[in-house]
């Protein structure tokens, strides 16, 4: 992976790191007061950046999690000055294991408050100044049952009446391997993870619980092992950024894009690709869409565009004899886009079955892939380097299950499956898109949101995408990129509108990202060196106030410590800034 990417673990790989730790010479109670720390600071930052006085109230579970909570209350008591409550949901005689329960000992010998059970939890929540969610780990999965489910429904209605909640490692409730969660799983303010990000945090819809996700260190040993075992990552800006151009570059080694797209009523979808592509960086980009509409799409792109008729049908769609009228297919650094308002009769299913056979580089998106719902098998057969471009419904058609929701859904072990057996480079559209290559490797996008949710962005996608793999050596990577940038743009787009950006907003935004992507403006406070992440080493938490600028939080919450800060949000904070 990228040397400024951030390693995504699951809870198999975050608990072979433990003990990859412990096996190095750490213990496991070194790991647990390293962990308390970090989730200490997080409190203060949660806090507002000083806990002196504030009311905390800790929920503990009865494995390591809940070990985590009763070091943290030690510490937030001696280190910060905070009043701690720790309620012992299970009670304080359950089994647990050395380091939990002896930290539960050390709390409890030490005189500090201790609450049994889940009697009154509303009434102690709701006078908190922070609730810390300390009652399931990674190792757990489904709903939280009994007192840890009572306990994760109290956390919930006290953050619905504005007590800000912190979670230890993840939201109880929440999966650290799917992004699933829970009815009743824990909404966190802020989360404190360790060691490792847990892909889970960044799917969606666990992103929604999670809140602001602060990453404090457990070790150099856990670090080389996240590094080394990590197939899942997610791009910082840094790694983001487009490549630099050669002095010499002329159109040609810029990248030559063929978009194959439009009909009669959807010349907007050709020309939005067309544009995606030429914005991006392209230097040649030409449109072959039919000959009906091959004015209007004239009409609709930048001047620099050629657009080339194609035969067409009596209702202007495309011709069976398409296939003998294309353009020359680009050759070097060069990419076919096939699909944005394309239809899907039988002159379109034949003429993607011949790019699949000729293009060195081709980017399938919409109708492209419909005219594959009867027989997906047939995209495996494929010359050159395939990219498909899927939104829920369309992964549905093209890898199985029923249509819809069950498809994304099941998309972290459905996505990479079929990007192997496909031998394609896929893009699973949607909140936190993936990219799964065909050699394992998957990118979750950290930024994006609502902005995106408009019509014709996708077809901006294809023509970024287009572009960024014509000359590219690393093919999945550049694919990474690409949907970064477009994330970015939508972000930038929608910065004043309060999320409610068009397609045309995000062209317009476009090339702005990608200069500031370039300067290197945009890798934000946390900054990234030598292939790790700037993380917690032991300092308190600092804020420099202001308005709160994510998620209409808590301003000392949004804008919590840089010490745990993942870089993204530095970038984004700096584009509501713009």
């Amino acid at each position: 992976m990228p040397s400024a990417a951030i390693p995504l673990l699951d809870a198999d790989q975050a608990r072979a790191g433990d003990e990859a730790a412990v096996a190095a010479g750490d213990t496991w109670a070194g790991l647990m007061e390293r962990a308390a720390g970090h989730l200490a600071r997080g409190v203060v930052a949660a806090a507002g950046g000083r806990a002196s006085g504030r009311r905390v109230a800790l929920l503990v579970g009865k494995g390591n999690n809940g070990g985590d909570g009763w070091a943290a209350a030690r510490r937030l008591v001696r280190e910060y000055g905070a009043h701690c409550t720790v309620v012992a949901v299970d009670g304080v005689d359950t089994p647990a294991s050395e380091e939990a329960a002896a930290n539960r000992a050390a709390w409890i010998d030490a005189g500090g408050r201790t609450v049994v059970g889940t009697d009154h939890l509303d009434e102690l929540l709701v006078d908190a100044d922070v609730a810390v969610d300390c009652l399931l780990g990674t190792g757990s999965s489904g709903a939280p049952r009994g007192a840890a489910g009572e306990a994760a429904e109290a956390l919930r209605r006290a953050h619905w009446l504005g007590t800000v909640v912190v979670a230890c490692d993840l939201p109880s409730g929440v999966s650290a391997d799917d992004g699933s969660a829970a009815p009743t799983a824990v909404i966190a303010d802020v989360t404190v993870t360790f060691g490792a990000v847990k892909r889970g945090l960044l799917l969606h819809p666990a992103a929604e619980h999670t809140g602001r996700l602060l990453l404090g260190s457990l070790g150099p040993t856990y670090d080389r092992h996240a590094r080394l075992t990590a197939r899942w990552s997610a791009l910082t800006p840094q790694a983001a950024a487009p490549e630099g151009l050669p002095a010499a570059a002329d159109k040609r080694a810029r990248g030559v894009v063929l978009a194959v797209a439009g009909a009669a009523g959807t010349t907007g979808a050709a020309a939005l690709a067309a544009e995606g592509a030429l914005r991006s960086g392209a230097g040649l980009v030409t449109v072959a869409t039919p000959e009906r509409v091959r004015g209007e799409v004239a009409a609709r792109v930048d001047a620099g565009v050629m657009v080339r008729g194609l035969p067409e049908t009596v209702d202007g769609g495309v011709h069976d004899d398409a296939v003998h009228a294309l353009p020359p297919l680009p050759t070097g650094a060069g990419a076919v886009l096939a699909g944005p308002g394309l239809g899907t009769g039988a002159g379109v299913a034949a003429l993607v079955a011949v790019l699949r056979h000729r293009a060195a580089r081709l980017v399938l998106d919409a109708d492209a892939l419909n005219v594959h719902r009867d027989d997906p098998g047939s995209l495996a057969d494929h010359l050159g380097a395939l990219v498909l471009t899927p939104h829920e419904r369309e992964l549905a058609r093209i890898g199985g299950g029923s249509d819809g929701h069950d498809a994304f859904a099941r998309r972290v072990e459905r996505v990479p499956e079929l990007a192997q057996r496909l031998r394609a480079t896929i893009v699973a559209k949607g909140p936190g898109t993936l990219v799964a290559a065909p050699d394992g490797r998957v990118w979750v996008t950290p930024i994006g949101g609502p902005e995106l949710g408009s019509g014709g962005t996708g077809d901006v996608l294809t023509g970024i995408i287009a572009t960024a793999i014509a000359a590219a050596d690393d093919l999945p990577l550049a694919v990474a990129r690409a949907v970064w940038w477009h994330a970015a743009a939508g972000l930038r787009a929608g910065r004043d509108r309060a999320g409610r950006a068009t397609a045309t907003d995000l062209l317009i935004a476009l090339p702005q990202v990608l200069g500031g992507l370039r300067r290197g403006s945009g890798v934000g406070d946390a900054e990234v060196s030598g292939g790790g992440l700037a993380v917690s080493g032991g300092g308190p938490a600092t804020f420099d106030g202001g308005p709160a600028t994510f998620d209409g939080g808590p301003a000392a919450v949004q804008r919590a410590a840089a010490w745990g800060a993942l870089p993204w949000e530095g970038w984004a904070r700096r584009e509501e800034e713009r």
